[in-house]
């Protein structure tokens, strides 16, 4: 028994962006054809008992309210890859892959829910699909982060061979160094590096924050003038998980086998 959770719009918008052409019906034809070919073969590779799309339902969210920047300077979606969604959520549904779309939270609050209950439900390996490194905060010895792209497992390995930290940390790096493509502030002038520095040290983001007044130069007052930004990112890098998703273990099955209980 498996869990596949795919991160749709990360596969969707990679494609799109891949693909060398002008935005047009043409180019989002090619997206809507290559994404449900990537489905259909992440569906064979896992061979999940249990599978799920999930979709950004659009528009504000949590995360908007709390932060005004949050997200600002992302491109709205092209029209004709919005249109385009509409005949893959049609198709997928056709081929037995459930989608959701939860109003009021992200796509990545619903993978992170979804994950979080079937942890709960099941001791068996859950899967997401997705290059978003926010998920990375995610991993442990039952849930996994796939590539899909690359065809390459993101375990703990990757993360601190790449980040210089633990998968648990990862929500307090993203919350120290920022986020610019999600509008996220972080600390000024803490990159990667020095917040992986840091929390090697500290351990947290609240020990290196408590431990501020003890950082030497120009890090040390950048931290201490940002310690409310930094508590703020890192609420914008969390996961909000009470929201119900109005699913059953049995709508999520897949190859019409009963979900064992």
């Amino acid at each position: 028994m498996s869990l596949l959770v795919i991160d749709a719009l990360n596969i969707i918008r990679r494609i799109h962006e891949a693909i060398p052409t002008p935005d047009s019906a043409e180019k989002v034809a090619d997206t809507v054809k290559s994404s449900l070919s990537s489905f259909k073969r992440a569906l064979k590779a896992h061979n999940p008992t249990h599978a799920v799309a999930v979709f950004d339902f659009g528009g504000r969210t949590w995360k908007h309210a709390l932060f005004d920047g949050y997200q600002a300077h992302r491109k709205p979606m092209p029209q004709h890859l919005r249109d385009g969604l509409l005949t893959i959520k049609q198709e997928l549904q056709a081929q037995g892959l459930h989608w959701i779309a939860i109003e009021g939270i992200e796509a990545d609050d619903a993978i992170a829910a979804l994950v979080e209950k079937w942890c709960q439900h099941s001791a068996e390996r859950a899967v997401i699909l997705s290059t978003d490194k926010d998920f990375l905060q995610l991993l442990n010895d039952q849930v996994c982060v796939y590539d899909h792209f690359k065809g390459a497992w993101r375990d703990e390995a990757y993360v601190l061979e790449k980040f210089g930290v633990k998968p648990s940390q990862i929500g307090d790096l993203l919350a120290l160094m920022g986020d610019a493509a999600d509008g996220i502030p972080g600390v000024d002038k803490v990159g990667s590096k020095t917040a992986a520095t840091l929390l090697r040290i500290n351990g947290t983001l609240e020990r290196v924050l408590s431990n501020a007044d003890k950082v030497a130069g120009q890090v040390g007052v950048n931290l201490r003038k940002g310690i409310e930004i930094a508590r703020l990112s890192r609420q914008l890098v969390s996961f909000k998980t009470d929201t119900p998703l109005g699913l059953t273990w049995k709508m999520l099955t897949q190859n019409n086998e009963a979900p064992a209980e």
